[in-house]
């Protein structure tokens, strides 16, 4: 069982520091092992211990390599992605899931470039209390 932290806990955390690619916790992959569900040639994924579902069905897609943008994916790591959305697929089964990446540095708590893949689909209160966690200035009202 992933031991997973709070959103308070994880909002406390002073992502600034890590910032550096050589502090970067997804760098360093021997850490994120005992959270790995999967592993290939340039990706591993793995469950998010600071889960927007707050259950082990949040996983995360992350590049061995560090990049900041999904432009800066070379080839292979690029081709790679098919299997990734495979085995997302297979993880769910026939349950639906959303996906997602960030492409601006504002708000994000991880400079590494990943993807988020959450289970079930998000309803408009679940999504927009999500991204007004996280910094984005939602003004309108979701159902």
């Amino acid at each position: 069982m992933v031991d997973f932290w709070t959103r308070e806990e994880y909002f406390k955390i002073k992502w600034n520091d890590i910032y550096l690619e050589h502090e970067c916790p997804f760098c360093n992959s021997e850490d994120q092992k005992w959270h790995t569900v999967w592993e290939w040639k340039n990706w591993y994924i793995l469950h998010n211990i600071f889960p927007y579902s707050w259950n082990e069905q949040h996983l995360m897609a992350v590049p061995y390599k560090h990049k900041k943008y999904f432009l800066e994916l070379d080839e292979d790591e690029i081709l790679e992605i098919k299997s990734i959305h495979q085995f997302i697929k297979d993880f769910y089964w026939d349950s639906e899931y959303f996906s997602s990446t960030r492409e601006t540095m504002a708000n994000r708590s991880m400079e590494h470039f990943h993807m988020h893949f959450l289970p079930w689909k998000l309803q408009g209160k679940f999504l927009r209390n999500m991204l007004m966690k996280q910094g984005f200035p939602i003004k309108e009202d979701l159902d």
